[in-house]
């Protein structure tokens, strides 16, 4: 398996231009000359390798309304830290643990899966190595200060499967946490697990095979209209192209499990969650669809009961309106509308924002909004998340540094 790292421009704003009074037949006339607004990024924070370096997973807006995440490397042991951004404009960047490899406190190195809160109001995560075996931890940040790390889960290879990606999510009762790690579990090609909030033991509900799909690097989804979960892995299926699949806990133990192959005309390698919109999943992969630089695709939901249905193609990246990405869809204020980050290509190759706007499979369009140019980040790997009518990303480099962007989009 691969694991290499998956890693101000001030805002601009156009002026409606008025036309202040215009006469016509000797009465005065107020005539608005519209100007579309072009989208702007505005950059929050930048890292410089003391306040941690390299965010791969995005951040998130707790309870307290503040916005937290975590740094992949960095920090006082350069294995990372966890953050949160406060104040005006979350301008306030404070460290809140730094990570420690295998050793006390702070066990875990590489944390690259974003930062999820618990109906306890504490926040769970995962780093992709350190811990005792090396090979990854689950762990919680107590609330409300976060600054106190318990680590409740040491990855350790066969047996509960290792190097996790993905953020956790919650069932529906809130009570226990679902995740997948990349790498583990009986064929070494990674699990699908679940775990009590208050912590062990890990139960792998999957192991992958390759056949059936291998190292996924995703969150679950889970659509508690048929209590099914879904996702994708990278590699694996017919074509190791990857797969996207279903687990169905209610379902009798030879119909819980179902998935389809990408074959590199729908997508190829897909890193990233599934979004759901109108009976449909939405998801990215990084490679495949016209251009081989990665698609936009789609896939019934489906009953319980029901196998997943192929990766549908509804859009290709074609490197000018970004390649390769590794985030999920975001869904805008408009149904059918969607923003997304991918990780290279545009105007200087450092990664775009752009939007979808779904159509039909052949009138689905993408556009690139906003081109990361180095100094206000670049190499997006994150999903974005809306804040009001804003939303907010990380950037894993570029910045005054070069060691990353917290940045705010505004469509």
């Amino acid at each position: 398996m691969n694991k290499t790292n998956l890693y101000k421009q001030r805002q601009n704003k156009n002026r409606v231009s008025i036309l202040t009074s215009v006469a016509v037949l000797a009465s005065p006339l107020v005539l608005p000359l519209h100007q579309a607004v072009a989208a702007s990024l505005t950059t929050v924070a930048n890292f410089n390798g003391a306040n941690g370096s390299a965010p791969r997973a995005g951040v998130f807006q707790g309870k307290d309304l503040n916005l937290y995440g975590t740094t992949s490397a960095g920090g006082s042991s350069n294995n990372g830290s966890a953050f949160k951004l406060s104040g005006a404009g979350f301008s306030t960047l404070t460290t809140l643990i730094n990570f420690t490899g295998t050793a006390l406190p702070n066990r875990g190195t590489n944390p690259i899966a974003r930062l999820f809160q618990a109906s306890n109001g504490n926040l769970y995560g995962a780093t992709f190595t350190g811990g005792a075996s090396n090979l990854g931890t689950l762990f919680s940040l107590a609330s409300p200060a976060f600054t106190g790390l318990t680590t409740f889960v040491n990855f350790t290879g066969i047996s509960n499967g290792a190097n996790p990606a993905g953020r956790l999510i919650a069932d529906s009762t809130g009570k226990v946490l679902w995740g997948t790690t990349s790498a583990g579990g009986a064929s070494n090609k990674g699990t699908i697990f679940n775990v009590p909030l208050g912590g062990s033991p890990v139960t792998t509900v999957i192991s992958f095979t390759g056949t059936n799909g291998a190292t996924p690097l995703a969150r679950l989804q889970l659509v508690t209209t048929n209590g099914s979960y879904y996702g994708t892995a990278s590699l694996g299926g017919a074509s190791n192209k990857g797969v996207v699949f279903k687990y169905t806990p209610a379902n009798p133990i030879a119909t819980r499990y179902s998935f389809s192959s990408f074959t590199g005309a729908n997508g190829a390698s897909p890193e990233a969650g599934l979004t759901v919109f109108s009976g449909f999943l939405y998801g990215t992969t990084r490679l495949g669809g016209a251009s081989n630089v990665g698609a936009i695709f789609r896939v019934p939901i489906g009953t319980a009961t029901s196998p997943i249905g192929a990766p549908v193609l509804v859009a290709s990246f074609s490197g000018a309106n970004g390649a390769n990405p590794k985030a999920a869809l975001t869904p805008g204020a408009s149904s059918g509308i969607f923003y997304g980050r991918a990780s290279t290509g545009g105007a200087n190759n450092k990664g775009v924002v752009y939007k979808l706007n779904v159509g039909t499979t052949s009138t689905s369009t993408i556009t690139q909004l906003i081109n990361f140019n180095g100094t206000n980040g670049a190499t997006p790997e994150s999903t974005l998340i809306p804040v009001g009518t804003d939303y907010y990303g990380t950037a894993s480099a570029g910045g005054t540094s070069g060691k990353g962007t917290v940045f705010k989009f505004t469509p």
